[in-house]
């Protein structure tokens, strides 16, 4: 599913997390990302649907790890910030979803593979702090935002808020939300 969308580079360069690689070798990580993008879109509707909603929750819970780590004014108690780890690392782990208002979401075995290697570039980026790693996965998570385009994170992201905010917090749906923005600005479909 090729679909035709307009990318902002320049847009992209000024992501924090991004500015780094694309300073380092802006023709690479570009082709980086273009190449996963083309990965992503033999996805169907269906799976990429799923993937999002894996994604979604990965971002709040990332940002309410971090601000547990760094101590932020709002962030959770230690046994609320390892209850949203544990939830997202067991569907991680099982490579399936639960949505209270949804159901059990599966994957099959060619979108489970998908979710096992996002794990392990992510294990080996940020656990082995390999740099072409770190590099890998941050072309691949900027490759997602755009083949799942703005009105799927955002249906995604509604999920999360209305299935887990009391989990993790309106804050920390509300930061999620906030470090997707970015990358959703960067394109148009």
């Amino acid at each position: 599913m090729n679909i035709q969308r307009t990318i902002y580079w320049n847009k992209l360069t000024e992501i924090e997390e991004l500015k780094d690689f694309f300073e380092e070798d802006f023709p690479r990580f570009k082709k980086l990302i273009e190449d996963r993008i083309e990965e992503f879109e033999k996805f169907s509707d269906e799976a990429l649907d799923k993937f999002s909603k894996l994604r979604a929750l990965e971002i709040t819970n990332g940002c309410t790890q971090w601000g547990f780590r760094r101590g932020d004014q709002e962030c959770l108690s230690v046994e609320q910030t390892r209850e949203c780890m544990n939830l997202v690392m067991g569907f991680m782990k099982r490579t399936e979803l639960y949505f209270p208002s949804e159901g059990q979401i599966e994957f099959d075995e060619e979108q489970k593979a998908f979710i096992q290697a996002g794990r392990s570039l992510y294990q080996d980026a940020f656990k082995k702090n390999i740099k072409e790693s770190e590099r890998e996965y941050y072309a691949a998570s900027t490759a997602q935002f755009i083949v799942y385009g703005h009105e799927r994170m955002q249906r995604a992201m509604t999920l999360v808020k209305q299935d887990y905010e009391t989990l993790f917090s309106p804050y920390y749906i509300e930061r999620g939300q906030k470090y997707i923005l970015p990358y959703l600005r960067s394109f148009e479909m």
